[in-house]
């Protein structure tokens, strides 16, 4: 289970890393919007959706639409990786429950 953290929290630092280098433009915004989307239609599947990601997408949206890319990239990007956190979380709650069974 650890070591299934580890890899995540690599894979965030990576993600993060690399955030700043993606180019602030409408194809930037289109490339980090669908990552977002998929990440959170994959959190749905799993029923462990948080509810912070459809506004960050929504308000990702309305920033795109006026212009600000680099902060619709950023609204995006956040939005992926709350939707990366919650499936790490169901797949952790998907083991973790056999601890709390009484034998």
């Amino acid at each position: 289970m650890t070591k299934q953290i580890l890899i995540a929290g690599a894979a965030l630092l990576v993600a993060l890393s690399a955030a700043p280098a993606q180019a602030a433009d409408e194809a930037g915004y289109t490339a980090s919007c669908a990552a977002a989307e998929e990440a959170r239609k994959m959190a749905a599947e799993l029923h462990y959706e948080w509810n912070t990601v459809a506004p960050l997408i929504g308000k990702a949206g309305a920033a795109a639409k006026a212009g600000d890319f680099a902060k619709a990239v950023k609204l995006c990007d956040e939005a992926r990786l709350q939707s990366e956190a919650s499936v790490a979380q169901a797949k952790k709650q998907a083991d973790a429950w056999r601890a709390a069974v009484v034998k």
